[in-house]
């Protein structure tokens, strides 16, 4: 296989990964919304301190979007899963707790709920593919929905 064969195959495999993450945070969004989740007082004040960073979209879009992304999946996927599965050995176990420390992480009921339901797809991504890469790009994509649908609520 040629270089420029891997390149692209890593091309459709990141593109394939980013809309499954997209799409699973819209899924979830969407959920959560009809459920009335995200109507709770707690969230949605939770939600709107994001705008304490700051009100340019061009730094909530890079914290949020890319160093957030970045330093969580150094920690829970590359420090945390690979961690447990060296000890436990046994993928789905391993998978499961670190969405669940992932979800407790973002200390919120609702948010560690979505949290835990994204790690899932997200630790997942990492256990099929062992490049930090995918999962970067499905936490950057869930985000960046999560992002745009904060940012077009008209209820924050």
């Amino acid at each position: 296989m040629n270089n420029s064969s891997f390149t692209l195959k890593q091309i459709k495999l990141h593109t394939v990964w980013t809309m499954i993450g997209a799409l699973s945070a819209l899924l979830l969004t969407v959920i959560f919304n009809v459920t009335g989740l995200t109507r709770l007082e707690s969230f949605q004040s939770s939600e709107s301190n994001m705008y304490l960073i700051s009100d340019s979209i061009a730094i909530l879009i890079m914290v949020y979007c890319f160093a957030t992304p970045l330093v969580e999946e150094i920690i829970f996927r590359y420090f945390i899963f690979n961690f447990l599965n060296r000890h436990i050995k046994r993928a789905a176990v391993t998978i499961v707790i670190t969405a669940a420390l992932f979800g407790i992480y973002h200390i919120h009921p609702v948010q560690a709920l979505y949290g835990f339901l994204m790690g899932l797809i997200i630790t997942y991504s990492y256990y099929r593919h062992r490049i930090l890469s995918i999962p970067f790009t499905v936490h950057l994509a869930a985000n960046a929905v999560a992002l745009a649908y904060t940012m077009l609520s008209p209820s924050l």
